[in-house]
């Protein structure tokens, strides 16, 4: 009698384990389903073909959104899916519930999100800890204030294309100074490289100019062919010109390389200051 009540209570257990697993699973599939994946649109995670630089501090996203009513809260998650093993200066990157200012989207129907990630929240611009290369799931959850949400997951690519990449001196150049030296390592494996352009972001301090002082301005120079055209490992050292009235204070450098067969640049975003 003994070993029939044993049995009947083992066979009770695995029903109420094996439900319980379907009923996880069950909910881990609607959990992680796209929601309304049509309120999104123009999504960048790094650029539009979501390639992502290790080299830069952070990730870049980008992506308009059209709710049915106005947004309330915002909120990432990222998971590595397919990643190398780290190296030194390495990890497998992993953020959950990351809730975005609401600064970016308060109070808006249809708000236009731009925002950054940190790889190293405690180094930020100049981060310790980089993700190790592969592919990650980047997952946007909205709540809107009638509780209703949206969900959608895509997947982007951490690259390791530069390398030994050099701006200033140590990122600082002095002021008045009418160049920024620049050098780096490109690796487009099996492509070669058609194009590599520099864009330099500062706040405008000028009047007359294509935006109202203070606002961000930008300057982009291409350079020349002879420096990279059709290399697949092209080793870049060319500077780029800067005003000498330039005040003090913090700027970004953006690199963009464009590589043969590909609809878009890789781009890199690098910060530099300006100092006494």
């Amino acid at each position: 009698m003994k070993s029939n009540l044993k049995f009947l209570a083992i066979i009770a257990f695995l029903g109420l384990f094996m439900h319980s697993c379907s009923s996880d699973d069950d909910n881990s599939i609607a959990y992680n389903a796209d929601i309304n994946p049509e309120r999104f649109e123009n999504i960048e995670i790094g650029n539009t073909n979501f390639k992502v630089p290790q080299f830069n501090p952070d990730l870049h996203t980008e992506f308009e959104y059209t709710g049915k009513s106005k947004v309330k809260k915002i909120y990432y998650d990222i998971n590595p899916v397919n990643v190398s093993e780290p190296g030194v200066g390495e990890a497998k990157w992993q953020v959950s519930d990351h809730l975005i200012p609401e600064k970016h989207y308060a109070g808006q129907l249809n708000p236009h999100i731009h925002y950054h990630v940190f790889f190293d929240p405690v180094n930020e611009n100049f981060p310790k800890i980089r993700p190790a290369k592969g592919i990650y799931s980047l997952k946007i959850r909205i709540v809107e204030e009638d509780n209703s949400e949206s969900l959608i997951t895509k997947e982007f690519e951490i690259v390791k294309k530069f390398t030994g990449v050099k701006i200033g001196n140590d990122n600082h150049i002095k002021i008045g100074s009418d160049e920024l030296d620049i050098e780096f390592q490109y690796d487009a494996e099996s492509n070669t490289v058609s194009e590599i352009k520099y864009q330099m972001w500062f706040e405008e301090w000028r009047e007359g100019q294509n935006v109202p002082i203070g606002d961000w301005d930008n300057v982009v120079i291409v350079l020349p062919e002879n420096l990279y055209k059709n290399q697949n490992k092209p080793h870049v050292k060319h500077n780029m010109p800067i005003e000498p009235d330039s005040p003090l204070g913090d700027y970004w450098l953006n690199i963009y390389v464009k590589e043969s067969g590909e609809s878009e640049a890789v781009k890199l975003s690098v910060p530099f200051s300006i100092v006494k």
